[in-house]
């Protein structure tokens, strides 16, 4: 108890520091309400298990998992001023409302409110100011009663004459009432700390448990005070003032040794045990505003501040600080070195110096005030310790710094750099790169002077290195590399330009310097050394597979070996291990200071492991690497969101767990399973390792649609487009800049097949298929019997047509018949009508010689020889006439012509029936005439005749007419 009450007293009449902030700060990252779209004030923070973050805000409760800010209003729409998290509950309270957050099923914030719970009589209250767990109960504080909630029943303790604050400090809680002082909860009931003497006449802002019986207590507007065995001190501390002036409205304990009190008009101010202000964090240092309505110092040490209007995140345990010289101007700073113990900076307005507290420790944390060194007004380039002396190249010359103080070497030409000609010491001659060429600075009786410009060429020499043969090589990131050669009486040089068609790269951006005892050139496409036996540049043995073709612009060792390099806007490390009978390597990049070195000017000064000086556009940065590298914070890898989207938009997990471990383990009986039409998924994940976010990258994998894990990226979401049916897992998880990567976090869900894929769908496409098999077996079949009928129908038909052929060929020989025997009739007709036409002729004969024998007779006077001739020609013509025997043999060839006409027509006469037979033979009138001893006209009268007699019409001709008598 000792110990604490007087490590204030022993400040009290003490006060060197104040005004003096640490030459180093923090990293501040400033979010506005444009970043987390809710109200300007924020009045509580707190952080869950799994490292995300919660503030109190006056329009809700505001997460924030690294990546992604989320708002949850109160249901009445009141401001939240104070938070308190239990498991994976959020209590609340607003104005006439107290309640708590917690995730549904799906993950998402769901508010429940607990003011059913307060008895109707008490249930109008202002705003609740503080929310405390205490054992098995949760209390929620407003001006004039307590509220405690435990087992589904709220009990209310009203104050006296106003409560002032609700604390859980160690194992006690604590309250202050206005007027009665502090009150501690026992036994169910509140209970006086304080005795009466000792009431305290100030409003409590701050308790925190210093030991077992004693509380460091911060005041509104009266500083610290030490409460023990039931009385107050007042502490004093080297920000009395401040506080006083400024007011605490915020106190937190970092560690053991340090302090944070947030401040209304001075932002954050940070003191030790010893009563000292370690560090001010303002305005002027990058805090949005100096108005702090809260602080709350997260897993990873580092602070979080709710302000008057925003949020800041100040990486106060980074191994990463801020040197700026100037508060009220923006320098470049271009070179820093340490020399007798002073910190001194060269920047785009001169060279500043701050004395440093202990050159052992991290000297980021060295308070003091930087002075500008006198006459160093101007571009100030490159510092250098030569000859234990601090010389400075300048814009307008090179400098020797003294008694801060710039004395001015030589002039009339600027200057870049210094490297001495031999490395041991004195070194009597010291090369300076200027502007145009190289000059050489004499140094004699512990002082340097200048001579003459060494005649040479005429360049801007900016990088200089000396090999082990005592050769000196300087390089222009235009022209090439020169290699040059002193004279004798060191007046001038020669210069052997090497480009590109020596071997290098490239003739542009090449630059050398001496690393591990040999001079190296960086160039566009790796590390070059140059091999004197080919005279060509050649890839660096050592340097060159450890860097690759990757383009470097910086080299520089440190006193353990390790390179420090630049390579385009990146800045990185290659540190050694031994590893047996060689050396192994590894390459540690700094992500956080991408884009921030000085592009062009790059430089590096490795003071030792805790204090790394580097170049930037603003001011210095400081890297304490073995913080760095030591700081292994565990990596967190969270699922803050899933959405489907399809007909319409749904969040299917909002980013917080239901187990009490707040770790996210997906139950696999209540995987989620979406229609097809819902096949398109959006994944947001994050780290919350919020002074890393820059340092994180992410990998992912979507099993069931790739087969192998994404290459590493820092972006936080993922989306999946038209997915088809199936199971899914959507792993992610992250690693960190130093290899540190987190578990593996998965979520699982389906893709259910659209109805033509589903069980059912298949279950009836199996159905239909055996149907349609029984039917197609059904339809065979039918259609077997079909063309069994139609085989034997076809072959009825075919026995039929082969019966028809049959008879056709019989017909046919029928006909054949019929036609010879047509042919026969015909035949014999020509032959009938042949023997008609001759027994005509012989007719005609007989005839003449029956009138010549009558002549005969009638001149001999009837002889009878002649009559009886007369007479024998008489019964052959008789013969000839017989007309029934040629009947007879014509009805035999024709198929009964005469008969047939005869019984239809039965009034023909045999005159008429010869002309039908003689018309059949096709004989002429002529002929027919001889036939029947009637002339040709006699004929034509007998067919006339004929014609009326079978009552022929005109259209008709004979001929056609008996030809179908003939055919009946």
């Amino acid at each position: 108890m000792k110990k604490w009450i007087s490590f204030f007293l022993l400040f009290a009449i003490y006060f060197p520091s104040i005004g003096q902030n640490t030459i180093g700060l923090p990293q501040i990252v400033n979010f506005n309400n444009n970043d987390f779209h809710a109200g300007t004030q924020t009045w509580d923070i707190k952080q869950d298990k799994s490292g995300k973050m919660y503030f109190a805000n006056n329009e809700g409760l505001i997460t924030y998992d690294g990546s992604f800010w989320k708002v949850y209003p109160q249901p009445n729409k009141t401001i939240l001023r104070s938070i308190a998290l239990d498991n994976n509950r959020i209590y609340a309270g607003g104005q006439d409302e107290i309640g708590y957050y917690s995730p549904d099923a799906y993950g998402i914030l769901q508010y429940t409110s607990l003011k059913n719970l307060i008895p109707k009589s008490q249930n109008k209250f202002t705003d609740i100011w503080n929310i405390e767990i205490y054992k098995e109960s949760v209390f929620f504080r407003t001006w004039d009663r307590i509220f405690e909630f435990k087992n589904q029943a709220i009990q209310v303790y009203p104050a006296n004459s106003g409560w002032q604050i609700l604390k859980v400090a160690g194992n006690k809680l604590i309250a202050q009432d206005y007027k009665n002082g502090l009150f501690q909860f026992i036994n169910n009931g509140w209970q006086p700390l304080n005795t009466q003497n000792s009431i305290p006449n100030f409003a409590i802002t701050g308790i925190i448990q210093l030991n077992n019986d004693s509380l460091l207590i911060s005041s509104l507007q009266n500083g610290l005070y030490i409460f023990h065995n039931g009385s107050f001190t007042k502490k004093n501390t080297s920000a009395d003032n401040n506080f006083i002036k400024n007011h605490i409205y915020s106190f937190e304990q970092i560690n053991n040794l340090e302090f944070v009190a947030g401040t209304t008009s001075e932002g954050c101010l940070v003191i030790n045990t010893a009563g000292q202000i370690v560090q001010q964090i303002a305005r002027t240092d990058g805090l949005q505003n100096n108005n702090v309505l809260c602080v709350f110092l997260d897993k990873d040490k580092n602070l979080w501040a709710g302000l008057n209007n925003g949020i800041s995140f100040i990486s106060y345990n980074s191994a990463i600080k801020y040197i700026k010289p100037s508060k009220t101007n923006e320098l470049t700073g271009y070179s820093s070195r340490i020399f007798n113990n002073k910190l001194y900076i060269a920047t785009s307005d001169g060279a500043y110096t701050v004395p440093l507290s202990n050159t052992n420790k991290d000297l980021s944390f060295s308070k003091g005030e930087f002075i500008l060194i006198k006459n160093s007004g101007g571009q100030a380039w490159h510092l250098d310790e030569v000859n234990h002396q601090l010389l400075m190249g300048h814009h307008n010359g090179s400098y020797l710094i003294q008694n801060n103080q710039a004395l001015q070497l030589t002039r009339d030409i600027g200057t870049w750099l210094f490297v001495p000609t031999t490395s041991i010491y004195p070194a009597k001659n010291v090369l300076a790169g200027t502007y145009s060429g190289l000059i050489m600075l004499k140094f004699a009786e512990n002082k340097f002077s200048s001579s003459e410009t060494i005649k040479g060429i005429n360049e801007s020499i900016r990088f200089l290195a000396i090999d082990n043969n005592n050769d000196i090589w300087a390089s222009h990131p235009y022209r090439g590399i020169y290699k040059i050669l002193l004279a004798a009486d060191i007046k001038s040089y020669t210069a052997q330009l090497f480009t590109e068609k020596d071997g290098l790269p490239s003739t542009f951006r090449n630059h050398v310097f001496r690393i591990k005892n040999r001079v190296v050139f960086a160039t566009e496409k790796g590390i070059y050394e140059f091999d004197a036996s080919v005279k060509k540049f050649i890839p660096s043995p050592l340097l060159f597979n450890i860097f690759g073709n990757n383009g470097i612009q910086y080299l520089n060792e440190d006193a353990d070996g390790n390179i420090w390099f630049c390579s385009g806007k990146k800045i990185g490390v290659v540190s050694f291990t031994d590893a047996g009978a060689e050396k192994r390597h590894s390459i540690t990049y700094f992500p956080e200071l991408t884009g921030k070195i000085l592009s062009g000017f790059e430089n590096i000064y490795p003071f030792n492991k805790k204090n790394i000086f580097i170049a930037s556009e603003n001011g210095i940065i400081h890297l304490n690497y073995e913080k760095y590298i030591a700081t292994n914070p565990k990596l967190k890898i969270l699922l803050s969101k899933v959405e489907v989207f399809g007909k319409s938009d749904r969040v299917i997990f909002g980013g917080h767990f239901q187990s009490s471990d707040l770790t996210f383990i997906q139950n696999k009986n209540s995987i989620l399973q979406f229609p097809i039409g819902y096949n398109s998924f959006h994944f947001e994940f994050s780290s919350p390792v919020f002074s890393l976010q820059n340092n994180i990258e992410y990998s992912y994998l979507l099993e069931g649609y790739e087969n192998r894990w994404s290459t590493w990226t820092p972006k936080t979401e993922k989306d999946y487009s038209n997915l088809p049916n199936g199971k899914y897992t959507f792993k992610v998880k992250a690693h960190d800049n130093l290899g540190n990567e987190s578990e593996t976090i998965s979520y699982s869900f389906v893709v259910k097949p659209a109805w033509y894929k589903t069980t059912w769908a298949y279950l009836f496409y199996t159905l239909f298929f055996l149907i349609s098999l029984y039917l197609l077996y059904k339809w065979q079949d039918r259609k077997f019997y079909l063309q069994q009928l139609k085989f034997e129908e076809e072959q009825k038909r075919l026995k039929y047509i082969h019966q028809l052929e049959v008879e056709k060929n019989e017909k046919e020989i029928i006909e054949l018949q019929n036609e010879k025997l047509a042919n026969e009739v015909i035949y014999k007709n020509k032959e009938l009508a042949g023997v008609s036409m001759h027994l005509v002729e012989r007719s005609d004969a007989l005839v003449k010689v029956k009138d010549e024998l009558q002549k005969l007779y009638k001149k001999t006077g009837g002889n009878h020889d002649v009559k009886k001739a007369i007479q024998l020609l008489n019964d052959v013509e008789k013969n000839n006439s017989n007309w029934e025997q040629f009947a007879t043999h014509f009805d035999e060839i024709n198929n009964g012509f005469l008969k047939k006409l005869k019984s239809k027509f039965p009034g023909l006469t045999n005159t008429d029936l010869k002309v039908c037979a003689y018309l059949q033979l096709k004989l002429s009138s002529k002929e027919i005439a001889q036939l029947i001893n009637i002339s040709v006209r006699g004929v034509e009268i007998s067919r006339y005749r004929l014609r009326k007699k079978l009552q022929l019409t005109t259209e008709q001709t004979l001929n056609d007419f008996l030809n179908e008598i003939n055919r009946e």
